[in-house]
């Protein structure tokens, strides 16, 4: 039997912080889970704790006991398939109540990150196949304009980052100095 690793990721929404527990819940993963829980906690304040286990595989004993005692503090655990549910039953000794469907979900579930990947790849596909793009033909006065506006700044800001020069414009009339002093 091959051992799935543990995948969880964490959803802080408005009304509730959840996990969405995801492969084969080891102890050593229930320690990191339970690590990561507390570091959110401090942030948390009174929202709601919801983990779901749906796409959880097996559980080891201690992570049982992680789960058990954060259901026994108000946690809701959500299960929506019948391995899960029958999981959770083993955890809890109890039936969990039946899964309720939102109409308004706040969270992107565990499969639809699935989805993510294809827009990656067309992302990479526009990074290494670029599209031509129409530029403009300057006409010759124009670049003669700019590379002289060009130029005149230049020179300015070299005059003004030189040993002696005025670099604030406070520094290059006395007058403007006063008036910022009084």
């Amino acid at each position: 039997m091959k051992v799935k690793a543990l995948q969880y990721y964490m959803h802080d929404g408005p009304a509730a912080f959840r996990f969405e527990l995801a492969g084969d819940l080891s102890d050593e993963g229930a320690h990191r889970l339970e690590q990561d829980w507390r570091a959110a906690s401090s942030v948390i304040g009174d929202r709601q704790l919801i983990v779901d286990i749906t796409f959880v595989t097996s559980v080891e004993k201690k992570a049982g006991m992680l789960l058990a005692g954060w259901h026994a503090s108000g946690a809701r655990l959500i299960a929506n398939s019948n391995d899960s549910r029958l999981l959770a039953q083993s955890i809890l000794g109890e039936a969990l109540p039946e899964p309720r469907a939102t109409a308004n979900p706040t969270w992107v579930p565990f499969r639809a990150s699935l989805l993510v990947r294809p827009a990656i790849m067309l992302l990479m596909a526009t990074a290494v196949f670029p599209i031509d793009a129409n530029a403009a033909t300057l006409k010759p006065e124009t670049v003669a304009d700019w590379e002289n506006n060009l130029h005149t700044v230049s020179s300015v800001f070299e005059d003004r980052c030189s040993p002696g020069g005025a670099f604030l414009w406070l520094d290059e009339a006395p007058e403007r100095l006063a008036k910022v002093h009084d």
